[in-house]
């Protein structure tokens, strides 16, 4: 573990053990360090360092237990959905698995709910979807600027399907494609290439044509499967983070 820095303390200590969790560094099914040993080599308090277990335990990482400390859960009990465990997969060992089941996620719901979409979306359904594409359109090749309306147009789709289990997985899902958009902020042909692509679906569901919104969303997935490889081959120029910290939690 590295000794770290004041500021943005709180963040960085859920960071750093949550990163240790993930990449092994701290075995599952066995006790954490002492909070004494911890507190000394990140340099924090026991305050700092309890609320960030209380986090990673909401993430279903650890578990504190009586007598034993705080142990490291196996980890069919973690919540690979939450978007710093999904960005902590991204940087170690296991990035080309959670690719890989990011992606398969992603082509299991999102055709059906655009396929859907195209049945049930209302005209304020269709004027969030359009006003998203624009937002994007407006975005350009700004990797930063243009993630916020893309979750935001992918989030409507969802929205619009009509299916309230859909709808209730939609901010669930949401971590997975907010993690997904800043995996490919980089992507070296740029964005603009993939409005063409989001346009289709847009059209697709606006002419109520469900086949057709269903084929546009496999083909726009498969699009940013794409680029997700491409940032990857490079050797990933950036660190993924996913959503601001306060949203993940939510």
């Amino acid at each position: 573990m590295k000794r770290l820095e004041q500021r943005g303390l709180h963040e960085r200590v859920i960071d750093e053990i949550g990163q240790g969790i993930i990449s092994g560094e701290f075995p599952v099914e066995r006790p954490l360090p002492s909070e004494a040993e911890m507190c000394k080599t990140l340099g924090v308090s026991r305050t700092a360092l309890r609320e960030a277990l209380r986090v990673l335990a909401a993430k279903g990482l650890v578990d504190a237990r009586p007598k034993v400390g705080t142990l490291v859960r196996a980890s069919e009990h973690w919540n690979y959905l939450d978007a710093d465990i999904l960005a902590w997969r991204l940087q170690g060992k296991d990035s080309e698995n959670a690719i890989g089941e990011l992606y398969e996620l992603r082509h299991l719901i999102e055709p059906i709910a655009a396929s859907l979409a195209a049945k049930n979306a209302k005209a304020a359904d269709l004027q969030k979807l359009r006003e998203a594409y624009e937002e994007m359109q407006a975005a350009g090749d700004d990797g930063a600027k243009i993630a916020g309306p893309d979750l935001k147009f992918h989030r409507a789709i969802i929205a619009a399907s009509g299916n309230r289990l859909f709808s209730s997985l939609a901010h669930v899902l949401g971590s997975a494609l907010a993690v997904n958009f800043d995996l490919v902020q980089d992507a070296p042909r740029g964005h603009r290439h993939s409005m063409p692509a989001h346009r289709t679906v847009l059209d697709a569901i606006g002419d109520r044509n469900a086949p057709a919104a269903r084929l546009a969303m496999q083909n726009l997935i498969e699009d940013s499967q794409h680029d997700a490889r491409s940032v990857r081959n490079l050797g990933g120029r950036r660190r993924v983070t996913g959503k601001p910290r306060k949203s993940a939690r939510n």
